[in-house]
Formats: structure tokens, sequence, C-alpha cells
């Protein structure tokens, strides 16, 4: 380790994604809570799992829930989602990031009656 780690060269393959992350819009969404471990396995064969989630009614008590962080960039040609299990308000775990087509984002935002296209 010592004084030659410095000039190895970091991993900087998932650095780019994040960093186009930080530039796109955001927009989180809270789901009823399902197995976590089962909707990533979903979520890993196809983006279509996210259509099958229900909203959190907003009068609802929300010990328990899904959070998705939708990203999209301006023309929502490019789109990802994060999901994070949230118990008593603290992240419990967290998925990877998974692309979205623009066809499913826009089923996914039908069912919370917003379109932001």
């Amino acid at each position: 380790m010592g004084l030659f780690s410095l000039f190895r060269k970091k991993d900087t393959s998932e650095q780019p994604l994040k960093k186009r992350l930080a530039s796109m819009r955001c927009k989180t969404v809270n789901y009823v809570l399902t197995d976590f471990d089962e909707l990533c396995e979903g979520m890993e064969r196809s983006a279509e799992e996210l259509v099958s989630l229900k909203p959190v009614n907003y009068y609802a008590l929300k010990d328990e829930y899904i959070e998705a962080a939708f990203y999209s960039d301006d023309a929502h040609e490019e789109n990802y989602v994060i999901f994070r299990l949230v118990k008593n308000d603290r992240p419990v775990k967290a998925s990877g990031i998974y692309p979205v087509s623009k066809d499913v984002l826009r089923k996914a935002y039908t069912k919370l009656g917003s379109v932001d296209f």
C-alpha cells in the first residue's frame, strides 16, 4: 500500500453514470411495500416490473415503503430508477441503477395521475 498506492489508477467505470444522474431531473415516488429482493430481481429481467407497483396513498401511514427515485433528462430519452427500502424514515437497503424506457416511465407516471411528458 504505502506511497505507491497514490499512483494507482482508480476504477472510474461507474462514475460517469453517477455524474450524469447528478445532472438529470429527479422525481421521488413512494410505493406500497413489497418484497424488495424480488423487485430488484424483476427489474433486472424487465423494467415492466415497475408498472406493477402501487403508489402509497397520501394519507396512509408510511412506516415501511419503497422509495423510487426517477432520473430523467429533459426529453425523457434517457431514464433511470433507483429503489430504496425505507423503514421508520430511514433507508435500510438500496438497489442498483436500472434503466427504464420512455414507455414504461410514462405508464408508471400515469398510475400516479401526473404525466411529465
